[in-house]
């Protein structure tokens, strides 16, 4: 691979991971809003009362996004790590002096 295709496909993964991190923090937002709503219902019978059910509920599926976001943060941040690996061995490859020859 070629040093301008790795730097390429660093970039690419860089603004992939940070999309990522975005989407988590949004998403953390969100279950936060929902154990504020959560809480305003103290008065509320927990067991049967459908708006907390229904609050539960979309708290656990964001988690579950949440979750799955967060392993494809950490293969992104795998790959980047590789990547860089990568670029830094063509580096020293392709800038050393042979003096040698």
């Amino acid at each position: 691979m070629t040093i301008g295709a790795i730097n390429t496909r660093l970039l690419s993964l860089t603004m992939y991971k940070s999309n990522l991190e975005f989407s988590i923090t949004s998403i953390s937002n969100r279950r936060q809003q929902i154990a504020y709503q959560t809480m305003q219902l103290a008065d509320a019978d927990w067991e049967s009362d459908p708006r907390v059910q229904q609050l539960q509920a979309m708290d656990q599926y964001l988690e579950l996004q949440q979750k799955n976001l967060e392993t494809q943060q950490k293969a992104a941040t795998s790959e980047l790590e590789s990547m860089q690996k990568i670029l830094d061995t063509n580096v020293k490859k392709d800038f050393t002096l042979n003096l040698n020859a």
